[in-house]
């Protein structure tokens, strides 16, 4: 009996060599004669069979876990590109930069103090693409203004540097892959009428650049990722919305199911560009100002802040207007028992007071579904590259 144990025991930690059934039973038969007994046989042929079970098992929940721990999510968004992995400890860690450039004449004395100083670039002809916050840093110090690889959520075709400023930035926030196949999910905007080549394109190039990093890469919608981020007590049910610098996507799920999936191409830099105007200011400093100080509890106190006021309404309106018209026409839609919430995600839902005045324009507009409540994402620059991981790790 003592070798029955034994051998019981090497198998529970894993120690015993891989055996088929019958081997296994011959050397507890050896190591015991009182199991000749035909019903203590049986018994140990189906502790036998529960142990291998209980391995495989084991086994398998190791490699999930590891798969897991090896994934990645990515937010390629107009404005920023973050990434996000666990932690050893289960938490989660991000690294992010600005998804824009700015360029400068190329001299030996630029190279060196950006490689001293180990700032992201590119070279450009007679130029040098300062890229991420950086840029962000040299576009104020020239008091000029920084260019994007994106726009509107994908990557512009009139941009001639747009492809290999942004595999740059990529690069900067995630490393090559540990090992080939490594689980990789980008996110990617909602189609747009008359734009879905575009989007094609963009998804394409994307995935081919991952690819050759050595990641499995797959894609998903940014409303969807808020939705499997920010949704999970509510069985993944409700609406998801990420509003970007470049565009706002949305998604209604059911149960996980993605039912109503769009974007519309308006965003924070729509608003930024249009309050620029209309205060005579750089888009950088007007940007720098949402960023920083814009609190919509408060009373406008001049031509800026009444500008953020009427573009903030206007982009919040033609948003739910789109909602509302696309419920109206969908068919066979799922039945709802009972009122969904809405979650709201991205750089441009942060300034203070703002899910006040989101609340205040739902009232208004005749949605033909019941909202239960509005809130924002626990961590709104986070949601989406949160969303990704989440996705990469099933």
């Amino acid at each position: 009996m003592k070798n029955i144990l034994n051998f019981i025991k090497e198998k529970l930690t894993g120690k015993a060599t891989k055996e088929d059934d019958r081997n296994i039973i011959e050397r507890l038969d050896d190591g015991a004669r009182e199991v000749a007994d035909p019903t203590k046989r049986e018994k140990l042929e189906i502790k036998v069979v529960e142990l291998k079970e209980t391995s495989q098992s084991l086994e398998s929940k190791t490699e999930t876990a590891s798969l897991k721990k090896k994934a990645f999510g990515l937010d390629i968004g107009t404005s920023r590109i973050m990434s996000l992995k666990y932690g050893a400890a289960g938490d989660t860690i991000s690294k992010e930069q600005l998804n824009a450039f700015f360029t400068v004449p190329d001299s030996p004395f630029v190279k060196e103090m950006l490689d001293k100083n180990e700032m992201g670039y590119i070279r450009k002809g007679d130029d040098i693409a300062v890229l991420g916050y950086n840029a962000q840093e040299f576009a104020n110090k020239f008091n000029g203004e920084i260019r994007r690889p994106m726009k509107t959520g994908l990557l512009k075709p009139a941009e001639s540097d747009a492809i290999p400023v942004i595999k740059e930035i990529i690069k900067l926030v995630i490393p090559r892959a540990g090992s080939m196949g490594q689980s990789m999910c980008f996110s990617i905007p909602a189609p747009q009428v008359g734009f879905e080549s575009d989007l094609i394109f963009h998804e394409g190039i994307l995935k081919k650049y991952l690819a050759g990093m050595g990641y499995n890469a797959k894609s998903i919608t940014e409303g969807t990722a808020v939705v499997l981020s920010e949704l999970s007590g509510d069985n993944f049910t409700g609406i998801g919305i990420s509003m970007g610098a470049g565009m706002c996507n949305v998604c209604f799920s059911f149960l996980a199911v993605p039912v109503i999936v769009f974007s519309i191409p308006k965003g924070g830099d729509d608003i930024d560009i249009s309050v620029s105007r209309v205060a005579n200011e750089t888009v950088n400093r007007v940007r720098v100002i949402k960023e920083e100080s814009l609190d919509f509890s408060q009373t406008p106190r001049n031509n800026m802040e009444n500008a953020f006021h009427i573009y903030y309404e206007d982009l919040i309106m033609s948003l739910l207007n789109r909602l509302s018209a696309l419920f109206s026409q969908a068919e066979n839609l799922p039945k709802l028992t009972q009122a969904i919430p809405i979650v709201i995600a991205g750089g441009t839902c942060m300034p203070n007071g703002f899910k006040v005045k989101f609340d205040k324009i739902l009232r208004q507009t005749n949605l033909p579904i019941e909202i239960s409540e509005v809130r924002i994402a626990a961590d709104p620059r986070r949601a989406t590259a949160n969303g990704a991981l989440m996705n990469a790790s099933v």
